[in-house]
């Protein structure tokens, strides 16, 4: 007989961790790396890869958590993972957002979810059209990881305090 746990602990492997500045440096060597696995499913690799870009520029543009380079730049501060499921991936970020953002972002998730790939067209075009240099533009990344994985966004809303919040979102990206 075939303990369950064991299954399961085989099959959802942890392929990358990480907790910090978001630089991106930082984000382009993940990147290589998620192009370069070494696995029998380049399609979904190359979804992933584009999902990876999207939702990691998003936590190091817009986390209220950020570290200061030089008094210059901004690099948001905050946590990914990406787990190696039998059947699919799932990316997962985490960034602390101003609690009025994640009530927003939660918004956003429910109508990207409630989509067909029409209306998703349809939506990325008005936010493109709609939200040049807007802190909200960045809702492309939602909608664009929606129309790569044919799955809904999974998010989570994590109080921190009266004017914070943690805001995590996952992507599932199927192998097959």
């Amino acid at each position: 007989m075939t303990d369950t746990n064991i299954v399961s602990f085989m099959t959802n492997k942890t392929i990358l961790s990480y907790k910090g500045p978001f630089y991106i440096e930082l984000i382009s060597v993940f990147g290589t790396n998620i192009r370069n696995f070494n696995d029998a499913y380049s399609n979904a690799r190359k979804k992933l890869f584009k999902i990876f870009i999207e939702l990691s520029q998003n936590v190091s543009n817009y986390s209220e958590n950020y570290h200061m380079v030089n008094n210059v730049q901004r690099i948001g501060v905050g946590e990914l993972t990406l787990k190696d499921l039998e059947k699919a991936y799932l990316f997962t970020t985490k960034n602390q957002v101003k609690k009025t953002d994640a009530e927003i972002l939660a918004e956003r998730c429910e109508i990207v979810n409630a989509s067909d790939q029409l209306k998703l067209r349809e939506l990325k075009r008005e936010q493109r059209l709609n939200s040049p240099g807007e802190k909200f533009g960045a809702r492309i990344g939602l909608i664009q990881a929606v129309m790569l994985s044919n799955n809904t966004l999974e998010y989570h809303i994590e109080k921190i305090n009266e004017d914070f919040s943690y805001f995590s979102l996952t992507v599932k990206i199927d192998k097959y």
